[in-house]
């Protein structure tokens, strides 16, 4: 049964609302993916509250869960927290654009989401030829140069959890699915400090994507350049990393 305020309305709706507010506070708060108890200890709710309420934000797609019972934050909220940061006074969105006229190709901002990156971010070039990649798109991180860049600086455990899996899915016959390989890749990521992605996610795209780094060296997200491959002279898109690394490093200041 609900009850009322003074003025008459119903506080049911009050009480289900900061109880959301609060799973999705618990969200933040964990930095990652949380199991269902963490998330109703962290947040103060009762674990069938937390459940229901969960079901309900996945389901509007502010909230994923990863497969293994663990919830994070979904393509919606972070796309929400990148367009909040991106036109407030910190700039980013400044800087994206700034490195796309720099270019003039496509920029990205892309965030982690478990296995994958979400874009948040598009400076399209504004070409006939457009890029498909859009706002809330996810890609797999061991395939495209946004999601190795951000692949390898996660923790070892988190990479090892994410390569170990058998099966990574092969976008194109670039695609390196090879563990032993893929390591070796990411390893030469973190020493040149960017990726770079020759028709592995797509046989007519080529990016290439540098961190955004916490202070401790987190990976935050990417900021790549895509191009098609036939505008990209050889040798041309490793000559974008030192534009892609200094915007990548804006956005970290200002993140």
């Amino acid at each position: 049964m609900s009850s009322r305020t003074p003025d008459g309305s119903d506080t049911s709706a009050g009480n289900s609302v900061g109880k959301t507010v609060r799973v999705l506070a618990a969200l933040g708060r964990l930095g990652g993916f949380g199991r269902l108890t963490e998330i109703a200890d962290a947040a103060g709710v009762p674990k069938a509250s937390t459940h229901r309420i969960l079901a309900t934000l996945i389901a509007e797609g502010f909230v994923t869960a990863d497969g293994t019972r663990r919830y994070g934050p979904g393509t919606g909220l972070r796309a929400l927290a990148a367009n909040i940061a991106a036109n407030e006074q910190h700039g980013i969105e400044a800087v994206l654009q700034r490195l796309q006229a720099q270019v003039g190709h496509t920029v990205h901002l892309a965030v982690p989401s478990g296995d994958q990156a979400t874009i948040t971010y598009v400076a399209d070039a504004g070409r006939i030829f457009q890029i498909a990649w859009h706002v809330g798109m996810r890609l797999p991180l061991h395939a495209t140069a946004l999601g190795k860049a951000i692949l390898a600086h996660l923790d070892p455990d988190e990479t090892d959890d994410i390569i170990g899996r058998t099966g990574l899915p092969a976008l194109t016959e670039q695609t390196v699915t090879d563990p032993l390989r893929l390591r070796a890749h990411l390893a030469q990521v973190r020493e040149r400090g960017y990726a770079a992605d020759h028709g592995e996610s797509d046989d007519v795209l080529c990016t290439i994507a540098a961190p955004v780094l916490s202070d401790e060296g987190r990976p935050l997200g990417a900021v790549s350049i895509a191009a098609l491959a036939p505008l990209i002279p050889p040798g041309g898109l490793e000559g974008l990393a030192p534009a892609v690394r200094e915007a990548a490093a804006d956005v970290a200041r200002r993140s």
